[in-house]
């Protein structure tokens, strides 16, 4: 058997080659609790270097989380629901087996989606979840989809529910220079990458709302922009809450429809916090 050193010549490798140049490159920055992954110093910056005078910077992981958690929080989705993933959505939290069948069902679809976002969003596509419950889980998920999107894609998302969109674009008619105030309210749910209307149905509905929510449906649609809508209203009912007819045929054409259980989690949930600080005050 040839001798490592006669196999070197042969292969033409210098057996002085500096072992060194397949080192990782050596970390000058200090760690730092600043730094959520114990890397960095907490500025978002690594000093590396390959060998003295040969050194330079690196951008740390913790730049890019603060970078999504900064894009989710002016998503204006609730501080409770910022680090939300797929694995809070907990199918074990309902009770009943036909709940628990249609949480599974929700939750793969959820999952599909976010896998193959990228050929929804060309086709336009989001999800329309309903139950008549509140607390069932609608806004749980759009929430997750949002925040899993940020973090993917870095797209721009925005949250907001259907009354105070409709509070918020009154009170900006009030306002001087309404108009202008308006147009642009219009134009940022208009445009953003990704819309979740939340409790649709709970406003009161008029000529003036409807016509509102028409025409950010119908900008979305025809620019093919994903919209998340959750509602206590089935597909069917919205023919009954708008009269007018334009928003049902619109949401068909935006969204996927899946049904909620008529469970309240939120419930279930409230009742195991108050039962662990119980255990807390009383133990």
């Amino acid at each position: 058997m040839k001798k490592v050193q006669d196999i070197l010549p042969e292969m033409n490798i210098s057996k002085d080659m500096n072992p060194k140049s397949y080192e990782k490159p050596r970390i000058l920055t200090k760690a730092s609790d600043k730094c959520i992954f114990r890397i960095c110093d907490g500025r978002g910056q690594i000093h590396q270097e390959n060998k003295p005078g040969d050194d330079y910077m690196v951008i740390c992981q913790c730049r890019k989380y603060k970078q999504q958690l900064r894009k989710i929080k002016s998503a204006g989705i609730p501080t409770d629901y910022t680090d939300k993933t797929m694995n809070d959505f907990k199918i074990d939290m309902y009770e009943t087996d036909y709940s628990v069948r249609l949480a599974k069902y929700a939750k793969q679809a959820v999952t599909g989606y976010l896998d193959r976002y990228q050929e929804f969003e060309d086709m336009g596509k989001g999800f329309y979840f309903y139950s008549q419950t509140k607390g069932s889980g609608k806004s749980l998920l759009s929430m997750i989809i949002a925040n899993e999107l940020i973090k993917r894609y870095e797209l721009n998302a925005l949250y907001i529910s259907v009354v105070n969109m409709l509070t918020e674009l009154k009170n900006k008619m009030n306002q001087s220079n309404s108009k202008v105030g308006v147009y642009d309210l219009i134009e940022s749910f208009k445009k953003a990458d990704l819309l979740i209307l939340d409790d649709l149905g709970v406003e009161k509905a008029t000529e003036w709302s409807e016509e509102i929510l028409t025409q950010i449906l119908d900008d979305r649609m025809n620019y093919r922009r994903p919209t998340i809508i959750t509602s206590n209203v089935s597909v069917e009912g919205l023919e009954r809450k708008y009269p007018a007819g334009r928003i049902k045929s619109r949401i068909e054409k935006l969204t996927f429809p899946l049904r909620l259980p008529e469970e309240s989690v939120r419930e279930t949930l409230s009742k195991q916090d108050n039962e662990k600080m119980a255990q807390m005050l009383f133990n």
